[in-house]
């Protein structure tokens, strides 16, 4: 690693200590006030440092869950973006930097830039208009960053400190999706007979670490048929499928792993919607940070501490029979080689296949591999 990349890295880590994401399941008091969801007034408070909000409820409601804090006057939460709800009659977090924005124009809607969201092969106009609406959405120095992880994911994680290079998200996007069948629009990496999800979470050191996944550099992964693809189609429009949200996706740059940061948590949701932090990274160690039992990964006992094996300081970028990739694991023989770029026609000419959600590899000899230039 570079000493310029080691500082970026450094300061990130030091940012996020500084502003750390408030942990969305606390049990001391709210600062409860009235806000406005869908035409209605609900008791509210910040929820996962303002990305969201939990609205509370008396009464019985659809899509309120039963409110896990014990003893409070109302039983029933839900948890809604910042964006939908009104405060003073605008959103809450318009004075937010992190807010996603969409230009004011005739007949120019959140709505209608969800129907464009979920729109492939977009007319010029209507892709500078996402366009737009995405650069709002850039991960900057800090940015706490999310990736939906399978069980086996992250078993494997606690032995190689790595974040899994492909698609990831911003935190402040998606922290009111916080039940399983929720997270499961992120892409599809998600079991859905478990009773909870799991998120990798950690600090962006540089935005040129993260690129859109849209056309025509990521065109490939668009037209990838169901047969070579893991998880859930990829539109190439830079936003995840959804009937419901807004849901910008990033890519780490080229679908490369990225160093992991200090400060990186494995977190849990349950379908109650409760969040938990089960283990915390530093020191090329992953300590536990509860002993909830209500979250089964096979091979990982919740509470113990796991020690990395290795960890990775910079991605190796490569060239095999002079198609670009990266280096993601070796041996003195032979390496596991990942595509930048893939497409049907470059699996058809490598062999390579889908590992998750945009990633595929192959193992082949160290000898074909040259450095990239």
């Amino acid at each position: 690693m570079t000493r310029d990349l080691a500082s970026r890295r450094n300061r990130a880590a030091a940012l996020q200590q500084r502003r750390p994401a408030v942990p969305a399941d606390q049990d001391q008091p709210l600062q409860i006030t009235t806000v406005e969801w869908q035409g209605e007034k609900f008791p509210g408070a910040p929820y996962a440092d303002g990305a969201a909000w939990e609205l509370f409820s008396a009464l019985p409601r659809p899509d309120f869950l039963p409110n896990h804090r014990h003893g409070s006057e109302y039983p029933y939460r839900h948890v809604v973006h910042a964006g939908e709800v009104l405060r003073d009659g605008v959103p809450a977090a318009v004075a937010d930097e992190r807010f996603l924005t969409v230009p004011l124009a005739p007949g120019v809607d959140l709505e209608y830039v969800r129907r464009l969201t979920q729109t492939p092969h977009l007319e010029p106009a209507a892709r500078a208009l996402l366009d737009r609406v995405r650069e709002s959405a850039a991960p900057g120095v800090g940015e706490i960053m999310e990736r939906p992880v399978t069980a086996a994911q992250a078993a494997r994680l606690l032995e190689t400190a790595a974040v899994p290079g492909g698609f990831c998200y911003r935190r402040w996007d998606i922290a009111h999706l916080c039940t399983p069948a929720s997270r499961a629009s992120l892409g599809g990496e998600t079991e859905s007979s478990e009773p909870w999800t799991l998120a990798l979470r950690w600090a962006a050191a540089d935005p040129a670490d993260y690129q859109a996944p849209v056309a025509p550099d990521y065109e490939g992964l668009t037209a990838m048929p169901s047969s070579d693809r893991r998880g859930t189609p990829v539109l190439g429009t830079g936003f995840a499928i959804s009937t419901a949200h807004v849901l910008p996706e990033h890519v780490t740059a080229d679908l490369a792993d990225l160093p992991l940061p200090e400060g990186a948590k494995l977190v849990a949701y349950t379908a109650s919607g409760v969040e938990t932090a089960l283990f915390s990274y530093a020191g090329q160690q992953w300590t536990p940070l509860t002993l909830e039992r209500r979250v089964d990964i096979p091979g990982v006992e919740i509470g113990r501490a796991y020690q990395v094996r290795r960890v990775l300081r910079e991605a190796t970028r490569v060239v095999w029979n002079g198609i670009a990739g990266t280096l993601v694991d070796a041996d003195d023989e032979w390496g596991r080689f990942r595509l930048s770029r893939p497409s049907p026609d470059m699996l058809s000419r490598t062999g390579a296949e889908a590992v998750r959600r945009g990633i595929y590899e192959k193992w082949v000899s160290r000898a074909e591999l040259a450095p990239a230039v």
